[in-house]
């Protein structure tokens, strides 16, 4: 092969190198960025943390609320993202502030597949938030009335925990945990705001029929999600 066929692929090589090395040079400076920003987060967080110090009315500092419009707005803004990315960013964001400003403990209970719930907790709370398997839902539920936690518990169509919380002034479920498919696999019981409430998921505990997805059913009750009735 004659030389100077060679020259334009040579030529073409140091090109592609040069502008790989440049590409990575973008990225450094954009994680350097991101760093930057996320440390103006957390010490917003702390400040925060400072101003709630002297706050006891009894409910989690958990905002689910506040949490979930945080991460749709984004998801509405993201362009090239994709929606996975930014809800497991802000999630572990969200969760490790959370933890700077209060210690927040989630109390696990499940028999059929732990590791399943295990996986959709993450998710949904983040990797800060400290794990602990208890012995029962009632254990769980008794850890979330006490302590600076959540209780998650196992969704049984045929188990009757639930009906516990009913005309119970102090602890809500508040939301669903899913597994990659979608399907309901747990629940997230906790004191959250009344505020906070009305904008999570509604979970009802009714007597006979009542509108909604039927959750669960135990001793002439229904677990649904959604309808109209009150709690």
């Amino acid at each position: 092969m004659p030389q100077n066929e060679a020259l334009p692929r040579a030529e073409g090589a140091a090109s592609s190198k040069e502008r790989l090395e440049a590409l990575r040079r973008d990225i450094d400076r954009l994680d350097d960025a991101i760093l930057a920003l996320v440390e103006q987060r957390v010490a917003a967080a702390m400040d925060i943390a400072e101003l709630k110090r002297n706050d006891a009315d009894g409910r989690l500092r958990l905002r689910p609320a506040r949490e979930a419009a945080v991460v749709e707005r984004l998801v509405g803004q993201a362009k090239t993202s994709p929606e996975r990315l930014v809800r497991s960013i802000w999630r572990e964001i969200m969760s490790s502030c959370l933890d700077l400003q209060v210690h927040t403990e989630l109390a696990l209970y499940a028999t059929g597949e732990p590791a399943m719930l295990v996986d959709a907790v993450r998710r949904r709370f983040g990797g800060a938030a400290e794990l602990a398997l208890v012995g029962s839902p009632a254990e769980a539920l008794e850890v979330a009335r006490t302590r600076e936690a959540v209780a998650i518990v196992e969704l049984d169509a045929a188990g009757d925990w639930w009906t516990a919380l009913r005309g119970d002034p102090t602890l809500a479920i508040f939301d669903c945990l899913r597994d990659e498919q979608g399907r309901i696999v747990g629940l997230a019981v906790g004191r959250i705001s009344a505020e906070d409430l009305q904008a999570c998921p509604h979970f009802r505990i009714v007597e006979g029929d009542g509108e909604g997805e039927l959750l669960a059913s135990a001793g002439g009750y229904r677990l649904v999600l959604g309808g109209n009735a009150p709690r």
